[in-house]
């Protein structure tokens, strides 16, 4: 895949495209196809990394090509960067992490409750700061 040097047939245009929207545009519009081309063709979890880092090396050389030119290179970097493809595993793991720390919360609440309603409110603080007390805690209450 030489799709990380296309940049290249637009070397000697770079400075003139920063100067012309239109040419300007019609070179994103060029990289917006060409995203969508490799999220459609590496879109499966077990070509989602050759997708992250073709797109990372087609920016990686955009920005070398366009240093001098920053609207063009920020233009490139945008419609490249733009979308990022999740893995299944990230979701995943996103989703548990959310649901952990949600049970973590609510366990927290419920000992809390119970140590005001036994009149035990000022270890709330030790609680709080505390994991190995609040370890005790919880088995104690068997929470």
């Amino acid at each position: 895949m030489l799709l990380p040097f296309y940049i290249m047939r637009y070397e000697k245009d770079i400075h003139e495209m920063n100067e012309n929207p239109e040419k300007f545009q019609n070179l994103l519009n060029e990289y917006e196809e060409i995203r969508a081309k490799l999220v459609k063709e590496l879109s499966g979890e077990d070509k989602a990394v050759l997708y992250m880092n073709l797109n990372k090396l087609i920016i990686k050389i955009a920005d070398y090509i366009c240093q001098s030119e920053e609207v063009v290179r920020k233009g490139i970097g945008e419609v490249m960067g733009g979308k990022v493809l999740e893995l299944e595993s990230e979701r995943l793991w996103a989703e548990g992490k959310a649901v952990g720390t949600a049970e973590g919360e609510e366990r927290l609440s419920v000992l809390i409750n119970r140590l005001i309603l036994d009149g035990r409110s000022k270890e709330i603080q030790s609680v709080v700061t505390n994991p190995e007390i609040r370890k005790q805690l919880y088995k104690e209450y068997g929470i």
